[in-house]
């Protein structure tokens, strides 16, 4: 996996050359800078919006599935799991295991 500066890639500027130093967000772990100031610079534009949900500390809403707002689910109790398996049945079951 490339390891590269966020700030630096969204403007495509050049990355530094020693990747390995990069510092990563103290909250999310996830992304990396090569500087304070790109790290501030990506913060209030980009990342204060992102980090909360890198670090797993809010889940997007509507973003776990519910077997009961799920088509393919709420079809799958209308006619069994028989009939949705049927080689001639469009629908494809859900690709989310059943709870």
């Amino acid at each position: 996996m490339a390891v590269f500066c966020a700030n630096c890639n969204v403007y495509g500027w050049s990355q530094p050359s020693a990747e390995s130093s990069l510092p990563r967000c103290s909250r999310c772990k996830y992304t990396r800078y090569c500087s304070k100031e790109c790290q501030l610079e990506h913060w209030v534009k980009v990342h204060k919006q992102h980090c909360k949900y890198l670090a797993d500390q809010k889940v997007m809403p509507q973003s776990r599935h519910d077997p009961a707002n799920c088509p393919t689910c709420v079809q799958k109790a209308k006619i069994g799991l028989a009939e949705m398996s049927k080689p001639d049945n469009p629908i494809l079951c859900c690709p989310f295991p059943s709870e």
